[in-house]
């Protein structure tokens, strides 16, 4: 498999997509000299693969430009990759036509990088190769994360929350007990003072603070349990009904909460402990996340992920059938620079009153169960959070026909 000079130049650039976008590397002078040293006649990225991308850029030996309109093949070109099809030529009139690839950085939707050369020859399987290497390290280059934020590591993600959760449930306990006492007392304390006193308004006021530390203590514990796999099916209906009846008595004038579930996704491999748990914090930040007269709509449907689609996910998920569980609010969403932190700094949280252990606690819960989840913006022109949680279905045990008995009865002569 000869190579020509083109594609030595390219192998000889490569390692500049590993070096730091501080250095002035940005996504548009590296693509622009990936582009020249490699000898195409023209390259293109589109990030991700849709209507709305973060990334679009075409680039020729003389400069990089933003690209204002999309490939028109480019959904046909994206459902042609398979698991063995790692890139896809697509023939364009007046020259080689177009050979694509995948880029998938960790964690994230995928996209699409396209190059185009002067000769109409057919694509060899050399270039083919090069196209591949050159996206794989595309997804770990710093000038993407410039222009996306960076990619999050799924192994290293988890060994930090697998050791935070070793310190929780040590604490939890150690927490418990405390807060026992201080309530326990304090109710003892409540018939010995005057009703409607000072020091009544004091010991209800030690109460209450008692409350809140056991619901956050409760929180630790179902960090510390949440990496733990019970594959045990889940009834996803019954849990969200629960949940949603927790929040409202909680705070009765949150926004409206609408669940659409289908028999047919009703059933998860995952037990109805970590699913509350699960389904109870995503619920939580939707509702927080919405204004007064908001709408959070829940609805999943069952869905057959490819190998681009796993890759997607934040999690441990495998290609091939799941439940898709979708959470979506229409608050003001989330801006880019914490959305670029959400799961790369553990236990982010801009909220006051929060430790940022709802979404540490429903990604070590898919981790051990094989999901993952993807928290993307609401679709111009609408605004707010969307977040989609990919189960595991659950295995129906198979229906067998018991088998007849056979009724033996005794002659009066014992035959």
């Amino acid at each position: 498999m000869a190579l020509t000079n083109n594609l030595v130049n390219g192998l000889a650039f490569l390692p500049v997509w590993l070096t730091d976008s501080r250095d002035g590397n940005t996504w548009d002078g590296v693509f622009g000299g990936w582009v020249r040293a490699s000898g195409w006649r023209a390259a293109g990225v589109v990030w991700p693969a849709t209507d709305t991308p973060a990334l679009a850029r075409i680039a020729r030996p003389d400069g990089v430009d933003v690209l204002s309109l999309l490939p028109a093949e480019m959904g046909d070109v994206v459902r042609g990759f398979s698991a063995t099809q790692q890139t896809v030529a697509w023939q364009v009139p007046g020259g080689s036509g177009r050979l694509y690839t995948l880029i998938q950085p960790a964690g994230r939707p995928s996209g699409v990088v396209w190059v185009e050369r002067a000769t109409p020859e057919p694509w060899t399987e050399a270039e083919r190769q090069f196209l591949s290497v050159s996206a794989r390290l595309m997804e770990r280059s710093a000038a993407l994360a410039s222009e996306i934020g960076p990619s999050i590591d799924a192994g290293r993600l988890q060994q930090r929350l697998a050791d935070a959760s070793v310190i929780a449930g040590r604490m939890a306990h150690d927490f418990d007990n405390i807060l026992t006492g201080i309530i326990g007392f304090s109710d003892l304390s409540v018939p010995l003072v005057p009703p409607g006193s000072q020091p009544a308004k004091y010991l209800s006021e030690i109460g209450k603070v008692g409350q809140r530390g056991i619901v956050f203590t409760q929180q630790l514990h179902q960090l510390s349990r949440s990496g733990q796999a019970k594959p045990q099916p889940g009834q996803l209906p019954q849990c969200l009904a629960k949940e949603d009846a927790r929040i409202r008595a909680a705070n009765p004038t949150a926004c409206a909460v609408r669940i659409d579930i289908p028999t047919a996704c009703g059933l998860v491999a995952i037990d109805n402990a970590p699913l509350s748990a699960l389904v109870g914090h995503l619920l939580e930040n939707a509702v927080e996340a919405s204004p007064t007269g908001g709408v959070v709509r829940v609805s999943a449907r069952p869905v057959d992920l490819t190998a681009a689609d796993a890759r997607a996910c934040l999690g441990r998920v495998s290609a091939g059938p799941h439940v898709e569980l979708t959470v979506s609010d229409n608050g003001t969403g989330i801006r880019p620079d914490v959305r670029a932190k959400l799961f790369l700094e553990p236990f982010f949280t801009t909220k006051v009153r929060h430790r940022g252990l709802g979404l540490a606690i429903a990604y070590r819960t898919l981790h051990a169960h094989a999901g993952g989840i993807r928290i993307d913006p609401v679709p111009p022109p609408e605004t707010g959070t969307v977040v989609r949680v990919v189960l595991p279905p659950a295995v129906r045990p198979p229906i067998t026909t018991p088998r007849p008995t056979t009724i033996l009865t005794k002659t009066a002569n014992g035959g």
